[in-house]
């Protein structure tokens, strides 16, 4: 609260010229933002509380025009994207199982032929390749089983009357790995469409080895 006092002589009211709107005499109102400044110097001692008045009500209103014009006007949001890792079989994204990764097939030999024969997989015998499309860094873990004819550890094709052929897999990107029936290998894939790059080997036994068509079927597990 302010209070004002002011002096007068004896017998005298006090002394308080005001405008047609209310506002004391020396003040002026200015519409635009609704202050007080003072039109001239007060004239006596008695207007001193008038005048004073007077230029704190202008010192207030500069002071909320200020801080006015620090209002932000280029407001921010944030936007975010999260990517997870994973794989599709190019070409059949919504397919998932009963998926060719090829075939391997090691030629024909003669019966008493002996060393070693490697052949990758391939489409052919029948059969298209797959092709694995990953997010780029993505390491798939692969395994086969043992085949139809597994002893111990061992795969091997058979000519359906009971003789066989043994043979060996691995998945040869970079260093070649052996695949153990069942046991899982790593893969890193580039966000490129890739097949498997599984590699067949047997080792002709050159004696012993009656003539026929030998063969095997493995399943195959890529996971991520």
């Amino acid at each position: 609260m302010t209070t004002l006092q002011t002096h007068r002589g004896a017998g005298e009211e006090p002394y308080l010229p005001t405008t047609a709107h209310g506002w004391p005499r020396g003040c002026t109102a200015d519409p635009s933002h609704r202050s007080v400044a003072p039109r001239h110097r007060p004239r006596t001692s008695s207007h001193s509380g008038i005048a004073t008045v007077c230029a704190v009500a202008a010192l207030v209103s500069l002071g909320l025009a200020a801080h006015a014009a620090t209002i932000p006007t280029s407001p921010t949001f944030s936007v975010t994207a999260s990517v997870v890792q994973g794989c599709i079989v190019f070409g059949d994204s919504s397919r998932t199982s009963a998926i060719p990764f090829g075939a391997i097939n090691f030629g024909t030999h003669p019966a008493l032929g002996t060393g070693t024969v490697n052949a990758m997989a391939s489409p052919g015998m029948g059969t298209t390749q797959a092709q694995l499309l990953c997010t780029p860094g993505t390491t798939v873990q692969v395994s086969v089983d043992g085949g139809q004819h597994l002893q111990g550890t061992q795969r091997r094709m058979s000519d359906g009357l009971g003789r066989f052929i043994a043979y060996s897999l691995a998945l040869v990107k970079g260093t070649p790995a052996p695949l153990a029936p069942n046991a899982s290998v790593g893969l890193t894939m580039d966000g490129t469409p890739t097949v498997l790059p599984i590699r067949g080997t047997v080792t002709l036994p050159g004696t012993g080895t009656a003539s026929g068509i030998y063969t095997d079927s493995v399943q195959v597990l890529v996971s991520w």
